[in-house]
């Protein structure tokens, strides 16, 4: 394990007035699944003092969720060689720290792994349902499977309903693992609204929803793109549509949101004045592999956008450049989008700042 270097020593260090900073994706720009992409760690090396702190703001802005930000950041300084803080990390649920109106509100938390119900409560919500109280309270509700079916005594609610009822809210926190079951379970809070009872009157304010992650696809080790959670939620809202007779209302979190990024942003000022730059950042570059996710939203916070071609985006015949201009992988997207720059990867990019700015 990296030893950490306190950040009292680094602030005391003496710096220029600004500095650039950096908003980093992770997987298809560090990694792809159990692999460190190449020139990755030696572009890190650059931007540290050779013991492993950096001497740069860097902040890793992820549409994944993990367990904890600090479980990250440790995972990361293992693969980077560097060292890292939580506080570096912006998983793709931890704005919703902010979210404070809804941390004492019973929500149900949609998405995988059995840590959900502890990872809500770190984000600060008090009563957090997930699909597990509800398969073991209402196990009638899921009925897909014909032998599971036949095999429940009762089609009805329990003479007494369990006391998260009703839901005031639903949190999509990541990629569900049973679709059937979780769609199941959405339609039916959204169309009784909150209450498994009598349909809500046309008209009424719909249960409200957050979702984490508008990703449509990922970059894993398989040689093809790999659904995410947008593409749950696209399944959700078709069906929500012809349900209910109405467009699915969302609030997103996420990249490419702007709630993302200036929460995002925020962290790299407190991480340039920690190092000691008195005036703050300067440029900030938003460096991803996805066209769709990483440019649009770096675009849209004003940043530098830098496309990496390590991960969903592949060109060979790229080291460097700017102004590249590329097709969206959505077929509902026309106008095409243009990155400010483009490199091989990230270690060629930060090599590039480097030379830049001695």
């Amino acid at each position: 394990m990296i030893r950490r270097c306190s950040p009292r020593f680094l602030s005391t260090l003496t710096r220029s007035a600004s500095t650039f900073g950096l908003l980093v994706d992770i997987d298809g720009v560090l990694v792809r699944g159990p692999k460190t992409i190449p020139n990755t760690v030696e572009g890190f090396r650059r931007i540290s003092d050779g013991q492993g702190n950096l001497t740069k703001p860097v902040v890793f802005l992820t549409n994944g969720s993990y367990r904890s930000e600090e479980a990250k950041a440790e995972e990361l300084s293992e693969r980077l060689g560097v060292k890292l803080t939580g506080d570096q990390i912006v998983l793709v649920n931890t704005p919703l720290k902010t979210f404070t109106d809804w941390h004492g509100k019973s929500v149900f938390f949609a998405g995988q792994g059995s840590s959900l119900p502890d990872c809500a409560r770190d984000l600060g919500f008090r009563h957090p349902v997930t699909i597990r109280d509800v398969h073991r309270d209402i196990p009638m509700f899921d009925v897909i499977s014909h032998k599971k079916r036949v095999s429940l005594e009762s089609g009805t609610l329990p003479d007494t309903l369990p006391p998260y009822l009703p839901i005031e809210g639903i949190v999509i926190a990541n990629t569900p693992v049973d679709w059937d079951a979780h769609v199941q379970f959405l339609l039916d809070l959204l169309l009784t609204g909150g209450t498994l009872g009598r349909s809500v009157k046309k008209g009424s304010p719909q249960l409200p929803v957050i979702a984490c992650n508008p990703d449509l696809v990922w970059a894993s080790e398989y040689h093809l793109p790999r659904l995410a959670c947008g593409a749950f939620l696209h399944m959700l809202s078709s069906l929500y549509l012809e349900m209910a007779g109405r467009e699915l209302e969302v609030t997103w979190c996420g990249k490419p949101t702007p709630l993302t990024y200036s929460y995002a942003i925020e962290c790299l000022r407190r991480k340039a004045i920690e190092l000691g730059y008195s005036e703050g950042l300067g440029e900030v570059y938003g460096i991803g592999d996805n066209i769709d996710v990483d440019i649009v939203g770096a675009n849209r916070a004003g940043v530098n956008s830098v496309l990496v071609c390590s991960g969903l985006y592949k060109n060979e015949g790229i080291d460097l450049t700017e102004g590249v201009t590329v097709k969206s992988k959505r077929a509902s997207v026309v106008e095409p989008i243009t990155a400010r720059y483009a490199a091989a990867n990230i270690g060629r990019f930060i090599e590039y700042l480097v030379e830049q700015n001695k």
